[in-house]
Parts: C-alpha cells; structure tokens; sequence
C-alpha cells in the first residue's frame, strides 16, 4: 500500500514536470514567446561548439562547462516564460508596489525608475545620492578629452559643443520611493557641467536648466515617460533649446508647436519587469511645426546610427553628433537647422566616420548615467579600454 501511495505521487509529480512542457510544446505558436527584454537570452548549448558570451570572444561548451550555460538556456526558455513572469510583474506593479528587480524601481503613482545594470560605466542611483562623485584627477581627464577633442576638431575647421541630459530619476524626483531621500545637490552631473565650464573654453549645455525652468512654470507637462528611461518628445523639444542658441539658431517656442499624443508606445522600463504589454499608455508625443524644412531621416537596423537631411535653404551646413539613445530622440529638433546631419552612439564612433562626413559642427550629447563614458573618450579612437583607478 505504501508502494503504490509513492507511486502515485511519483507519477502526480511526473505529471506536474512533463505535463506544461506538453501543452507548451502543442501551443507554441498560439502563445507569446517574443523576447522583450534588453538583452539577448542565452543560446542552447552543443558540446564542442562555440557558444556567444555577448563578449568579444566566444566560449566553447565543454564538459566541465555545459551544466551552466544548459541551466542558462532552460532558464530562458522556459515553457509558458513570458505568461509566468507577466504574472509576477503585474503581482509587483498592482499590487505588492515594489519589485525585486535588480534593474527597476517602482515608484509613487506608478512610475518606474532605473536602478541600472552596472554595464557600461552606469550606476542612475550613484547618480541620484551623489555616491560615485568623480575626483579631481578624473575631472582633470575629462576636461583633456574633451580640449584634445576640441583641437582636433578646430584644426578641420569644425565647432565643438558638449550637451549633457539628466537622469529621470533626477527631473522627477518626487516620484522616487521615499526611502532614496531627496536628489544630492553634489552629483557627477553638476561636476562635470561645473568643471568643464570652469577649465575649459568649450560651450556646455546642460539640458537639466531648461527642463527643470519649463517644469516649475508647466507641472502639468509631462516631459518624460513615466514607464521607461528617456525623455519623451516634448522633453527633447524643451532640453534643446540653449542647445539651439548655442548652435546660433533660434527655436520656435514650444508654446507655437502643434502636438499630437497617441498616447501608446514600447517602453524599456516596462518591458524589463515584462509589463510591455499592460503598462503601453503613456503621453506619446508627436510634434509638427518647428521647422520650416522639409526632413528626411534614415536609420541602420541597430538604431544606433541615423542620417538626416533637409534642404539647401536650412542655414547650417553639416552636423556631426556622438551621442546615445538620448540623441536619437531629441536630433530632430536640433539637426533641422542643418543641411545634412549624422548620428552615431560613442559605442560606435571611429574616426574615419568624421572623416568621412567632414562636418561643421560636432555635438558630443551624453545623458547622466553615461557620464562615466567621458574618462575614455578620444576623438580619434572612440571608447577607449577601462579607465585606470584613481
């Protein structure tokens, strides 16, 4: 009797294991497998077959390695993944409030916030309480990158202007969970702005000014998306206006733009806590009449890299921006006093590219989190390797 009770249970558990992986495998193409995370979910391993680490040098499976990128794999593709972790992110969102997401917060009144994944120099909550301030060595070596920058672009007859983008995390503080305190006054934001306008002759836009002025007199105005990292149109409209003066043009005030919200997008943040679908209503900007000329804009697959033309009456002639996802937003409304402009993410850039274009303006944009970036910055070799430690 006791054998056969065992037996049952086996069999009951055999049933819980086998049974999802069943109805998944007959339902696979009626259900949402798509991948709506940053990243690219690990491949399926084959002994003695190289396998992508998302690093410059593939590993090869082996033995001793194979449990660990097996355990990776299944862990990515799980039977019925997206519906389970959809499930969990709305539990978080509608309910619990909070999340223990390693890359997002939940904040007041819905709002989500970047805590960052430590990739690529960012660290948004470092920013946020002023914890990862750069030394005086540090802001010595961005101030040379950027003089080096400068000279080498005066020397091919091109203007130098460096514009920096704040964190949202920092514009729309009071959505912050209580227990992150109020934004520190000393940031590395602040120190760069400070520091480069202060040892340095190179024009610095902070778009934080423009932002912060525009949000005080308009609180109505959402100048961000509430679900995901970036600005939204009208706050790229609004952070580039002293860009714009500073460039010599004047921007069409906002006041005089016709703005059309179709209210539904994809947004990063969302999708990191698998929310991409449920939380796709947010103020989605469209903005018509700041330019009298007439754009057309063209971008590579990676949505890294972007030409922009306009017409032989736009005053500027050729505008050459470095830049990351920040740029591919608010480019628009800077680059429309050019004839011709090219964007590409510092991830990318290589000499020859500038070279190529041979511009008359060059705009280095970086948004806060990025700010890092600026210790290895060349204007001749891109990114460079990991700054040394100070």
């Amino acid at each position: 009797m006791k054998k056969s009770i065992q037996y049952y249970y086996l069999a009951v558990l055999a049933a819980l294991i086998l049974l999802p992986v069943l109805v998944f495998t007959l339902l696979r193409g009626h259900i949402d497998t798509n991948n709506y995370e940053n990243r690219l979910l690990a491949e399926k391993p084959v002994l003695g077959q190289p396998i992508n680490t998302q690093t410059a040098f593939p590993d090869v499976v082996t033995i001793e390695n194979f449990p660990g990128y097996f355990d990776s794999w299944f862990n990515d593709h799980l039977p019925f993944r997206n519906q389970l972790l959809s499930f969990n992110g709305r539990l978080d969102y509608d309910v619990l409030k909070s999340t223990t997401s390693d890359v997002v917060i939940i904040g007041k009144e819905g709002w989500l916030f970047y805590k960052g994944a430590q990739a690529n120099a960012e660290d948004p909550i470092g920013d946020y309480k002023g914890t990862n301030l750069f030394s005086d060595g540090q802001l010595e070596r961005i101030a040379n990158n950027m003089i080096v920058a400068r000279d080498e672009l005066r020397e091919r007859g091109a203007e130098f202007v460096i514009f920096i983008c704040p964190n949202k995390e920092r514009v729309y503080s009071e959505y912050m969970p209580d227990a992150y305190g109020e934004p520190s006054q000393e940031n590395r934001m602040q120190q760069v702005v400070d520091y480069l306008r202060s040892h340095t002759d190179i024009p610095v836009v902070s778009a934080y000014e423009d932002l912060m002025a525009y949000k005080q007199e308009h609180p109505e105005q959402q100048l961000y998306f509430k679900y995901d990292t970036h600005w939204n149109d009208v706050g790229a409209y609004i952070g580039t206006r002293t860009l714009n003066e500073t460039l010599g043009f004047t921007q069409v005030p906002f006041e005089e733009l016709t703005v059309e919200d179709y209210g539904m997008g994809n947004f990063d943040l969302a999708r990191l806590l698998h929310l991409g679908q449920y939380l796709n209503r947010d103020g989605a900007y469209k903005l018509y009449g700041y330019t009298p000329h007439e754009i057309t804009k063209t971008g590579d697959a990676t949505g890294t890299e972007f030409h922009m033309s306009t017409d032989d009456t736009a005053p500027g002639w050729k505008l050459f921006v470095i830049g990351d996802s920040f740029s591919t937003m608010s480019l628009n409304y800077y680059a429309c006093h050019y004839q011709y402009a090219y964007l590409n993410f510092y991830y990318n850039y290589q000499l020859s590219q500038l070279e190529e274009e041979q511009p008359s303006v060059v705009v280095y944009e970086c948004v806060e989190r990025y700010l890092g970036n600026m210790l290895n910055f060349s204007i001749t070799d891109g990114i460079k390797s990991e700054a040394e430690p100070f």
